[in-house]
């Protein structure tokens, strides 16, 4: 396993998606038993059997209370050691930039030049003139050399631009900085840093807004790769038992890849989406997301929240402390100044927009619930359902604020255990007196909070069950005799499996629709092989997902699924 949860590519091995038995879910029920069925209702938690019919459950229950549905229907007879849950929610994934971006040079795991140059240089002999060398994945964790004169020893005088995992850092080589104008005298960006040496000139690394000075020069994604790309992504999440999640950050090639797959019938998962706005845009950002919410809206694709990054990373030092790092007078600069984040915080708020705050440090989780009661306070309360996802670094007096103002804690909890980033990139640089408070999801949760799963796909896996094994033990899955990251912040079972399920229904206003297994709502279903719930914590990531249906339409078939009984 590596650094934050096995960063890898698409993996698809092994997957086989079956859409032919859609027919018999339209002529006929779908019947699901022999399992336990956990249905996160507390109504009815649990059932032995469900009936799906025409997209909605129609039935949860006894063998006796779905009888009445087996005429006709397509009866899945399931081993008694399965379990039976609503479709997983992944609440922050970035599912159609990875799987573009997936077809770009993947520097994942680059740990020496000699490991580089094999990245780079099949793609190299490829290009036409003229053309960027692209791609990301690199990890200061793993490699050391980022300067612009380790990419020029391979690249020569192309122009190539690489992103780091968590996309918060750039590496360009020297013909990247000369085309974007970068030298000595180039200022640093409000809110981003071009990295120098000694002589004052840059590196090649560019922090936060820095990137754009670089980004902003590459050239649109062809159509053909953003659709190849968004098929492989659905595909890995279907495989995982994902059937909805929130895009955190889309922007307008995106949002149009999304609804291009949904007009073609061919976006299968639940999509509600994220647009930026950044500190000089300001306000005027709400009219422009209300402008894409309005044209790219179709019955998959729905733009819901502004995405608001308040601060960088804690291993770069871009995160917003409330005290200075170790061994340093900075305590990192936020993105936004407080004035200009509660203005859009405001203006947001005020036409319905949901907010998604991007927040590390613990100073910029206290400015983001500063705005959301700034919103609060200039609007009139209402349920806004506003979020903060990562949460890396929280201060204790901060955490009842999140049930106070109603606001959802957005958490990767495959981040919380001891990695590399966390012991010699983390503990180092904050020391061990607020480490005591890194990833403290178990101190939300007793003070009310609603917890929201997700990944970060694809800094971490999208895999739900090694981030629900990780919340539970905040252990390597690799090492479970390894050391536990702050176990006074552990969590329940439960309370994973309801952070992506009925808690990622709520977070993105659709808990009348989905989340649970309920008579009427949509028929978003996961079968795994093991019931979870009962297993040893270890063995969580080891299950496997048996089926996946969304709307009651089989999506997904894996290995172990025993074949139908019916027309």
């Amino acid at each position: 396993m590596t650094a934050r949860g096995c960063r890898t590519g698409l993996a698809v091995a092994g997957i086989v998606l079956f859409l032919g038995t859609a027919a018999a879910a339209a002529d006929g029920a779908i019947v699901l038993r022999g399992a336990r069925v956990l249905t996160m209702d507390p109504a009815k938690p649990e059932a032995q059997a469900i009936a799906l019919v025409d997209g909605a459950i129609a039935a949860v229950g006894s063998a006796e209370d779905i009888a009445p549905f087996l005429k006709g229907a397509t009866v899945y007879d399931l081993p008694e050691t399965a379990l039976v849950l609503p479709g997983f929610q992944d609440s922050h994934n970035h599912l159609i930039w990875s799987a573009t971006a997936a077809e770009d040079i993947s520097l994942t795991d680059v740990a020496d030049e000699a490991g580089l140059r094999a990245a780079i240089e099949p793609t190299l002999s490829k290009l036409p003139d003229g053309a960027w060398l692209r791609g990301g994945g690199w990890s200061v964790a793993v490699y050391k050399d980022l300067s612009a004169k380790a990419l020029d020893a391979i690249t020569g005088d192309r122009p190539a631009y690489f992103e780091d995992v968590d996309g918060h850092s750039g590496w360009a080589n020297s013909a990247a900085l000369k085309a974007a104008g970068i030298d000595a005298c180039t200022k640093d960006p409000e809110g981003g840093r071009i990295e120098r040496d000694a002589q004052g000139n840059p590196t090649g690394l560019l922090r936060e807004t820095a990137m754009a000075l670089v980004g902003d020069l590459l050239p649109d994604y062809p159509e053909a790769q953003v659709d190849a790309g968004l098929e492989k992504g659905q595909t890995e999440a279907l495989s995982y038992g994902i059937t909805a999640i929130i895009d955190p950050s889309a922007t307008e090639w995106m949002l149009a890849g999304y609804q291009r797959a949904d007009g073609a019938e061919k976006l299968k998962l639940n999509v509600e989406a994220a647009v930026k706005i950044e500190a000089e845009e300001g306000a005027a950002g709400a009219q422009r997301v209300l402008g894409l919410k309005n044209r790219y809206t179709s019955p998959h694709l729905e733009v819901t929240s502004v995405k608001l990054f308040v601060d960088g990373v804690i291993e770069t030092g871009t995160a917003a402390l409330l005290e200075a790092y170790v061994g340093s007078n900075s305590a990192g600069d936020p993105l936004f100044t407080q004035e200009q984040l509660d203005a859009v915080a405001v203006a947001a708020d005020r036409v319905n927009l949901q907010l998604h705050a991007h927040a590390i440090g613990d100073r910029a989780v206290r400015m983001a619930l500063d705005a959301y009661a700034a919103a609060r306070k200039a609007n009139g309360a209402r349920d806004s359902r506003h979020q903060i996802t990562h949460l890396e670094l929280i201060d204790p007096a901060d955490i009842p604020r999140f049930k106070e103002l109603g606001v959802i804690a957005n958490i990767q909890a495959l981040w919380a255990y001891p990695d590399t980033y966390i012991v010699d990139l983390t503990e180092q640089k904050i020391g061990p007196e607020r480490s005591q408070w890194l990833y403290p999801f178990g101190a939300l949760k007793n003070a009310g909070a609603t917890l929201a799963g997700s990944s970060d796909w694809s800094v971490s896996s999208m895999n739900p069950l090694e981030a629900i094994q990780t919340g539970v033990l905040r252990q390597d899955i690799a090492d479970p005799n390894g050391k536990v990251l702050t176990p006074q912040h552990k969590l329940d079972v439960m309370d994973m499996v309801a952070a992506y399920t009925i808690n990622g229904a709520y977070a993105a206003f659709d808990e009348d629709n989905s989340g649970s297994l309920t008579v009427g709502k949509r028929a978003d279903v996961v079968v795994l092989d093991r019931d979870i719930t009962k297993v040893p914590p270890t063995e969580i990531s080891q299950g496997k997902v048996l089926a996946t249906m969304i709307e009651g339409v089989p999506v997904y078939e894996g290995e172990g699924l025993p074949k139908p009984a019916g027309p």
